[in-house]
């Protein structure tokens, strides 16, 4: 009986632990889509310290690295993007309707 209990307790643990155990998979995560990322960085840099046609260049291949990155990067860092679009989105969303209500009641004063 103790013997059987202490196995279900362990095997219980074990995969207690595997669930909670965040940092063993982020270090399993491939890492290859960085080198796209940084590529993106570097000619995203050109593109704002360069004046001549070249940059318009590097700033379309920046944004199609940065692109092409986030395409290859793990779902953790895609769903983390995810939420700070939305939660960015959601936050311009309401500083322009708050402009708008602000914009139509000066305009209708205004006509009095």
């Amino acid at each position: 009986m103790d013997v059987k209990l202490t196995t279900i307790l362990k095997n219980n643990f074990n995969l207690f632990y595997k669930h909670i155990n965040f940092s063993s998979e982020v270090s399993k995560m491939a890492l290859f889509f960085l080198l796209p990322l940084c590529t993106a960085l570097a000619t995203g840099y050109l593109f704002k310290k360069s004046s001549d046609e070249i940059a318009y260049i590097a700033g379309v291949f920046a944004a199609i690295s940065f692109i092409f990155s986030l395409v290859l990067a793990p779902w953790q860092i895609q769903f983390g993007w995810l939420m700070i679009v939305l939660i960015i989105t959601n936050r311009l969303l309401q500083e322009n309707e708050s402009k708008q209500t602000q914009g139509k009641g000066k305009q209708f004063r205004e006509t009095k």
